[in-house]
């Protein structure tokens, strides 16, 4: 088991068996906490906790947050173009929260539709999930965002002001690689499984 958790650009690693990576702060799994792992960032980029029994670490360590879910998608034209936003001086994907009763899926779709303005997303397959966590007025939240591939016809974009979407557009290949310099870690993990995918 591995769990990749990511605040902002620094990586936790809870897993039970060994990593190959370089320069990473090795943490006790006694040692696990919120306080804890956000004071070693303040040091260091990577965190990895290996343990044998980590499930149960990281359980107790994921009820130190309010659990969030949320879902999006990773949409591609007829072109070969990828559907990308710019919100919050970031690359982006449509995302959103999973309203009760609702199927990822369908968020996926719906989040596309409200951000982009580009109706009729349909689902190729299930990506990735990818876990982040972040400050909200005091409160911690730990997202679980579900990524779908999905296809739309080119359409124009209407970006969702409300959410301070500020640019909706079809972006090329070389569109997107530039975009993904200035993107988070997360999303460049849905491209590169997307790419894996090929």
């Amino acid at each position: 088991m591995q769990l990749n958790i990511y605040f902002l650009d620094k990586l936790l690693i809870l897993t039970d068996s060994p990593v190959e990576i370089d320069n990473y702060y090795r943490m006790p799994s006694s040692e696990l906490s919120r306080a804890n792992v956000l004071k070693i960032f303040e040091t260091a980029n990577t965190i990895v906790v290996q343990d044998a029994m980590i499930e149960a670490y990281a359980e107790q360590f994921i009820g130190e947050f309010k659990w969030v879910e949320a879902a999006g998608g990773l949409v591609e034209n007829e072109k070969g173009e990828t559907l990308m936003i710019y919100c919050y001086h970031h690359w982006d994907l449509p995302k959103g929260h999973i309203d009760p009763g609702e199927e990822p899926d369908t968020t996926a779709v719906r989040e596309v539709a409200e951000e982009t303005g580009v109706e009729g997303a349909k689902i190729v397959r299930f990506l990735c999930n990818t876990l982040h966590a972040y400050g909200v007025y005091g409160v911690w939240e730990l997202k679980q965002t579900s990524w779908y591939l999905c296809t739309a016809e080119s359409s124009p974009t209407k970006p969702q002001k409300e959410e301070d979407i500020a640019v909706a557009k079809w972006c090329s290949k070389e569109d997107v690689e530039e975009n993904l310099r200035h993107s988070y870690p997360t999303i460049r993990n849905v491209f590169a499984t997307r790419k894996a995918i090929k």
